[in-house]
């Protein structure tokens, strides 16, 4: 159950961060963040964007077996399915894999906001702007600040902690 809620609350944030809003600039900027529980579970986000407009999120998801309550990787392969981590597969401008490890899982999911159709995304996270339209994008600012919210640490000079 903690992982359905991390895995939960990673989308959640995703849709309660779209914001229709003004003007990108030319520069493109990075920005990165985790949240590390330990003994359980590492997230990463690495976003691109321009201006306040997102144009790429990649999210690393790590999760130790124990923390998804499974024995195995069978085990952790049925979790995932409930989960509904296929729902992700065969979009066009997202890529989504998930590589089983000995003890753990690791789940790469990148989204490239220029190609997604925000219906198809919007049917795997809620994208709705504050006055209930579909979003057109998804806003950088809105995006840190809940991350940060939520418990996500920015990470500069790609200084990550490690999930042992």
């Amino acid at each position: 159950m903690k992982l359905k809620k991390i895995i939960l609350s990673v989308f959640a944030l995703l849709g309660a961060v779209v914001l229709v809003a003004c003007g990108t600039s030319a520069t493109k900027n990075t920005a990165d963040f985790q949240r590390l529980v330990p003994g359980q579970s590492d997230i990463r986000n690495h976003i691109e964007y321009q201006g306040d407009k997102m144009t790429l999120l990649k999210s690393t998801t790590t999760v130790l077996y124990s923390a998804l309550g499974a024995n195995s990787e069978e085990d952790a392969k049925k979790k995932m399915s409930e989960f509904g981590a296929e729902n992700w597969d065969g979009i066009k401008g997202i890529t989504h894999e998930v590589v089983y490890k000995d003890d753990r899982f690791i789940e790469t999911t990148s989204v490239d906001l220029n190609k997604v159709d925000f219906d198809k995304l919007g049917e795997l996270i809620p994208l709705q702007t504050a006055n209930g339209e579909q979003a057109k994008y998804l806003s950088y600012k809105l995006t840190k600040d809940n991350f940060i919210t939520q418990g996500f640490k920015e990470i500069k000079d790609g200084k990550f902690e490690e999930l042992e």
